[in-house]
């Protein structure tokens, strides 16, 4: 069934134009004419038109070919803003650092934050990089059940809040070994909760095994930091000895980012 027209119920301009960018953002589609978007997003062409006018005014799409628009130059400003700006990716750059420093040739740092349900590689720092199947590439978003990345996000959720994720994508927490049923999910989450980090090998992809340590916000997960290991380096011993690296970066990151709160309370 069409959407009902934005223009005719609920919703401000800004939203219009926050759902309007969020097309150029999603998977399997890069560019959009004015006339594809207004079907998408159940509005008259003459409102997409000013919206995709205001957009490209701003540098946020730019036009491509007459008539089909991408994101444009103001993003990229906006991403080196971050990199160089955030102040949770500027505490963990020597953190990072300092957990590739006790780990073999190869090992990837990446910090991750909860985003939409999902989880967002936001920063990483490597010596030499190895070839992955499946990786946590930067901007890319993974789903909260796969990798060591995002299961130590999961597992310190509500639970009312993971339950209703789990009941959409039932399945998935079975193949990635989360439990065939919600007592059993319940069961995987408190013994990921009750470690100091989680592990995982083969869950993105078969050449790489991962450790993550949650980050808190007070009390609310945000993120977590992992290292990512060739899967052909990760002996049990290895992966006992950098378990504690870890966690002490998981603890640090959270002491870091509870002194920002409280700085600027």
């Amino acid at each position: 069934m069409p959407e009902k027209p934005l223009e005719e119920g609920k919703g401000s301009s800004h939203d219009r134009l926050m759902r309007l960018l969020e097309l150029f953002s999603s998977d399997g589609k890069n560019d959009w004419s004015v006339d594809e978007a207004a079907v998408e997003l159940g509005l008259s062409a003459s409102h997409t038109y000013r919206y995709f006018r205001t957009l490209s005014g701003a540098g946020y799409i730019s036009a491509f070919t007459p008539g089909r628009y991408v994101l444009g130059p103001a993003i990229i400003a906006l991403d080196r803003k971050m990199r160089t700006g955030d102040p949770m990716i500027q505490a963990a750059r020597a953190v990072m650092n300092e957990m590739l420093s006790s780990g073999p040739d190869g090992c990837t740092a990446i910090l991750c934050r909860y985003y939409r349900e999902q989880v967002m590689c936001v920063h990483e720092e490597f010596k030499t990089r190895f070839a992955q199947e499946i990786s946590y590439e930067r901007g890319l978003p993974r789903p909260l059940y796969q990798g060591a990345a995002s299961k130590a996000i999961l597992a310190h959720l509500p639970l009312r809040q993971v339950k209703a994720y789990y009941e959409d994508v039932p399945v998935e927490f079975q193949r990635f070994h989360l439990g065939s049923n919600w007592t059993e999910v319940k069961q995987a989450l408190r013994r990921l909760r009750s470690q100091q980090v989680v592990m995982t090998a083969g869950d993105l992809g078969h050449s790489a095994a991962g450790i993550s340590a949650p980050i808190f916000d007070d009390k609310r997960v945000i993120g977590s930091i992992s290292l990512v290991i060739p899967v052909a380096a990760a002996s049990d011993q290895l992966k006992d000895r950098l378990a504690p690296v870890v966690a002490v970066a998981g603890h640090t990151m959270s002491r870091a980012m509870a002194e920002l709160a409280a700085h600027s309370a």
